[in-house]
């Protein structure tokens, strides 16, 4: 039996050799995002912390790092496996983890916002963290990333073919890579703390990201057009390294799962508010916005999802069948 958190407390006290009697501030988890301080990852990330330490009456302090202050996404994975981070905010690199996590990036999986509760709140939800959990890896929760947009200085973007000959940054991910340049861009990674300098200089003609970043990294400055693709919805998953989970006090641990159930909602409420807010804002600022022909866009991606599959296991081609045929 776990003990109770005023006697983990002391025992934390102890080992730090921490003068005097232990105090409700002495149990603190970092938990570090690439988002900036005002972005969707740290929406959620406060959402956390509040209900942690609401939860645990100031006895944990999630203490939170932003704007990539510890590293990007690969380096925290790291980082909760030798247990110098407790938490990490993990969108596209949950793929090092599990590769059949590539599956929730195919093109088109999800349809809307509803779709992507009612399939991560159910039992695809909890197959996903399962998965995750037997390789070490604790889910507290999913968050959203969003559903991501091109932007570029070129033209509007209304097919596939309007990309042609581009020169889009995408996140390190082979499939998106591969995604772009079927739709005929020329498509290549880029860390992201580097991105606004590359548009700027011209490295690159465009980008493609959720509206919440956007606005949060100010691409609107530096970008001339806004095609609302939707092309990928981005799943973000509060992470923790299992071990350190399973070390926590019950009630800690309970307090974490429903922090990581607020940080959804509050990540969601976000996305939603900004998705019209964002474009007020970038059309303001001189960037064209427009939609794109999203059945050419959803023919032109169904070639993909057997290419992305082909080498995945069996479960993870039959989670793909299920969330699409999620209601």
């Amino acid at each position: 039996m776990k003990c109770k958190l005023p006697r983990l407390l002391t025992a934390v006290a102890v080992g730090l050799g921490i003068a005097g009697s232990a105090t409700a501030a002495e149990l603190e988890l970092r938990a570090a995002t690439i988002g900036s301080q005002q972005g969707i990852q740290m929406a959620g990330l406060n959402a956390l912390a509040s209900h942690v330490a609401e939860a645990t009456a100031e006895g944990v302090e999630v203490r939170l790092f932003h704007s990539g202050a510890l590293g990007d996404q690969v380096s925290n994975i790291e980082s909760l496996d030798t247990r110098t981070l407790d938490i990490a905010t993990i969108e596209t690199p949950i793929t090092t983890v599990d590769e059949d996590m590539g599956i929730l990036s195919l093109p088109y999986l999800f349809r809307d916002r509803d779709h992507v509760a009612s399939v991560l709140g159910g039992e695809i939800g909890d197959a996903l963290k399962q998965r995750l959990q037997e390789q070490g890896y604790r889910v507290i929760g999913f968050y959203e990333g969003g559903f991501r947009h091109i932007t570029n200085n070129r033209r509007a973007i209304e097919t596939p073919d309007d990309l042609s000959g581009l020169r889009i940054r995408t996140p390190g991910s082979r499939q998106r890579v591969e995604m772009f340049n079927a739709y005929g861009a020329n498509a290549s990674p880029l860390p992201y703390p580097e991105l606004y300098s590359a548009l700027q200089t011209g490295v690159f003609d465009g980008q493609e990201n959720p509206l919440v970043e956007v606005e949060a990294s100010r691409f609107y400055e530096v970008q001339d057009y806004l095609s609302l693709s939707g092309h990928v919805y981005t799943v973000g998953f509060l992470l923790m390294n299992e071990a350190r989970f399973q070390d926590l006090p019950d009630e800690v641990q309970q307090a974490l799962l429903e922090g990581g159930q607020k940080a959804f909602d509050a990540t969601a409420d976000f996305g939603e508010r900004a998705d019209q807010s964002v474009i007020e804002l970038v059309e303001q600022n001189g960037m064209q916005v427009n939609e794109v022909d999203l059945d050419a866009f959803i023919e032109a991606s169904q070639p993909l999802w057997e290419r992305f599959t082909q080498d995945m296991s069996d479960e993870a081609r039959e989670l793909v069948q299920r969330i699409a045929e999620h209601p």
